[in-house]
């Protein structure tokens, strides 16, 4: 889905998410777990362990705050208590530190299809980008260590912000960050409530990222310029 030609126009900046968006975890969060407990001496059943995550990150991500302390808190209070229901390791808060590095690295991760392009065609266009991300500060690490960080103008992490997704005010920061105007402002993300929703009700443009290649969000054109 593409936004009709005469929206598409007046658009002058693109926000993306992140994780879901532009890139992917890859292998799941379960399965980094399971490599972190063998280096700390316990062995897990890596999709069981991908289960129980996915439980316990649903259960606590409602009580964590949009400050640095508390994100890097809240990561911690999940890892530890998904391991909790496999044993111990030998040593869980350096076990935790390990993991928490893992997602800043890009070897855990891959690139939706045709990212760089896409940017790349974007940006060649005339538009501004950005990313809008309920992240902490491996996201911006992460995108200098792919490469990507001169293609955009802003990265903006929601515990930096002080702000998540789908509050209007990290969509309206983001808009003042760039001196644009909500109305001509683009935001792309997976998720229905965080990014759609969200953005929408900020007085943005939105579409749903439904998986693969980021070029059919925009005109072709763009891309033989």
């Amino acid at each position: 889905m593409m936004l009709p030609q005469n929206i598409w126009e007046k658009i002058e900046a693109v926000f993306f998410d992140a994780e879901g968006t532009l890139f992917h975890i890859t292998p799941p969060v379960g399965y980094i777990y399971a490599e972190i407990c063998r280096e700390y001496g316990l062995l897990v059943d890596a999709s069981e362990l991908q289960k129980t995550f996915l439980k316990v990150y649903l259960s606590l991500r409602g009580n964590w705050k949009a400050s640095p302390e508390s994100c890097f808190e809240g990561w911690r209070e999940v890892f530890l208590k998904t391991i909790s229901f496999f044993g111990k390791l030998k040593d869980p808060e350096a076990a935790y530190l390990k993991g928490y590095e893992c997602f800043a690295n890009p070897k855990y991760f891959r690139l939706s299809p045709d990212t760089e392009e896409t940017l790349s065609a974007l940006k060649a266009s005339g538009r501004r980008l950005a990313i809008l991300s309920n992240w902490d500060e491996r996201l911006i690490r992460l995108i200098k260590a792919f490469g990507l960080e001169h293609l955009f103008e802003d990265i903006l992490v929601s515990c930096e912000a002080g702000f998540m997704k789908p509050e209007p005010e990290i969509f309206h920061l983001a808009c003042e960050r760039l001196k644009i105007s909500p109305n001509r402002a683009l935001m792309i993300g997976d998720s229905l409530s965080d990014d759609v929703l969200g953005a929408r009700a900020a007085g943005l443009w939105a579409l749903r990222y439904p998986g693969g290649s980021l070029k059919k969000f925009f005109p072709q054109e763009i891309f033989l310029s």
